[in-house]
């Protein structure tokens, strides 16, 4: 059987200050055929050399022109790969219960939505693997916590580990589905729906999670 395949970046930011982000997005591009990812890779690498940029150059989708993430959504459509996301709307937090209180921690928040988002995906067998740039000690923490609360069932093999972005091509897609998510939750942007309506067809489930 193959192992499946999960890569996972947010949008937004886990922050409760005046200059945070309205919503918090965590997304997954899930793949069952691991033959699927690979060519993906190889399709966003051909893209990047197309641009002219070097190997390194990250598609992102708040660093890159529109015309970018929108043709790099396009060029991936073709194959057959899934969209998890779920996500918050900070307003919801306006008023402070004893339930909500923990979540103002920043990496208890992170940790806990990457855990949200993975209930959400019918795993068995899988490879994770989660853009991560911050400390070694809050990888460890964002493992063992996720070690403890989703791989507790014996039938679900879950191997989980941080990846620099910038190295992982699917890690960038996942970025892209993310912050076209996270666009899409913001009506008063004149292209809310550009981009998420590229991939729309290959979202099974954006649940928004509510602690009310």
């Amino acid at each position: 059987m193959n192992k499946q395949l999960v890569f996972i970046d947010d949008s937004g930011d886990p922050g409760f200050k005046a200059v945070s982000s309205d919503n918090f997005v965590m997304a997954a591009a899930f793949f069952v055929d691991p033959g699927v990812a690979e060519s993906i890779m190889h399709k966003i690498d051909e893209y990047r050399k197309l641009l002219g940029w070097k190997y390194n150059h990250e598609f992102k989708f708040t660093k890159n022109p529109k015309y970018v993430v929108v043709e790099a959504l396009r060029r991936v459509h073709e194959y057959d790969f899934q969209v998890y996301a779920v996500y918050i709307e900070k307003n919801d937090f306006r008023e402070i219960t004893p339930t909500m209180a923990s979540f103002f921690d920043r990496e208890k928040l992170y940790n806990w939505m990457i855990k949200e988002l993975l209930q959400e995906i019918p795993l068995e067998t899988a490879k994770i693997t989660i853009d991560g740039r911050s400390s070694k000690q809050n990888m460890k923490n964002t493992k063992t916590y996720l070690r403890r609360e989703i791989n507790s069932d014996n039938a679900r093999k879950l191997d989980i580990k941080f990846e620099d972005s910038v190295k992982t091509n699917l890690l960038q897609l996942a970025d892209l589905i993310a912050g076209s998510i996270n666009r899409s939750l913001q009506p008063d942007k004149t292209d809310s729906n550009d981009y998420i309506s590229i991939f729309e067809d290959k979202i099974v489930k954006i649940q928004k999670i509510n602690f009310r």
